[in-house]
């Protein structure tokens, strides 16, 4: 079992150590869990979500040296990655931060529709003001952009747009098309992250039919359990894999150095 997908405390809504992750991922039984923490964001965006830019250095270091403890005491193995935040209008700022990462993975992920991020409970009363299809709309189209960029190895909580439960009323089936034919073209992962199973939706990212979708196109997937405590790590990844089974999917990809390996499910 692997897990892809954890953050720490440097972005500011996490919580433990580096070595209590490790620990917990081991007393979950995984063989591979990634650091993801969320990299900085350009100046007149958001700076309280993310880690700060002097900090990318010695977060690298931390996972180096979370990697080499797991390694002295019986695994799991340790890769090192970031979460990047999909901004449209600053994709040359991504592109040269990202570009100057030794990392193993990138999941890119879209917590923002113009200046709103969407995802923030403390931000949930403009849910008001908005026509919800619309929004839906507007949110898998940035997904599907994000794909195509060429920035990111896996695009991380695929529908993160249903956190709260405002679901569309019109039928989402041809926007999750849409973002599995950017994801097949982008040459780009799909994650199954259990996170939205601690939130209001109660439900894993993706949706089965989104993620039955992306199986259809060929489109590799990993899963990760969006980790913020020590206490969430390997948290629903039986659950994750159930579904992707459903989904058609008989192996996850994991990324080494920005390259996929196929490991079986």
């Amino acid at each position: 079992m692997i897990d892809l997908h954890m953050h720490t405390a440097r972005c500011g809504h996490a919580t433990g150590s580096l070595i209590d992750y490790v620990e917990a991922g081991r007393a979950a039984g995984l063989e591979v869990v990634c650091f993801t923490d969320h990299l900085p964001m350009p100046e007149g965006y958001p700076q309280h979500y993310t880690m700060r830019h002097e900090e990318i250095s010695a977060y690298l270091e931390d996972v180096t040296a979370a990697a080499a403890f797991s390694r002295k005491t019986g695994g799991p193995e340790v890769l090192s990655g970031v979460e990047a935040d999909w901004m449209p209008a600053r994709v040359p700022f991504t592109r040269e931060v990202l570009e100057r990462l030794d990392v193993d993975m990138v999941l890119g992920s879209v917590h923002f529709l113009e200046d709103w991020a969407f995802d923030d409970p403390d931000l949930i009363a403009r849910y008001d003001s908005v026509v919800i299809d619309d929004m839906w709309e507007s949110y898998f189209r940035e997904v599907a952009c994000a794909a195509r960029s060429g920035l990111f190895d896996v695009i991380a909580h695929a529908d993160l747009v249903k956190k709260f439960g405002f679901l569309s009323v019109a039928d989402p089936s041809p926007w999750y098309e849409l973002v599995a034919e950017a994801l097949a073209e982008g040459g780009c992962a799909i994650e199954v992250n259990t996170g939205g199973l601690r939130k209001p939706a109660r439900e894993i990212y993706p949706s089965l039919p989104l993620l039955a979708a992306c199986q259809r196109r060929g489109v590799p997937a990993t899963m990760g359990s969006d980790a913020h405590d020590p206490l969430e790590v390997g948290a629903g990844l039986a659950q994750a894999r159930e579904l992707l089974v459903e989904a058609g999917y008989r192996s996850l990809v994991l990324f080494r150095s920005r390259r996929a390996e196929e490991v079986p499910l």
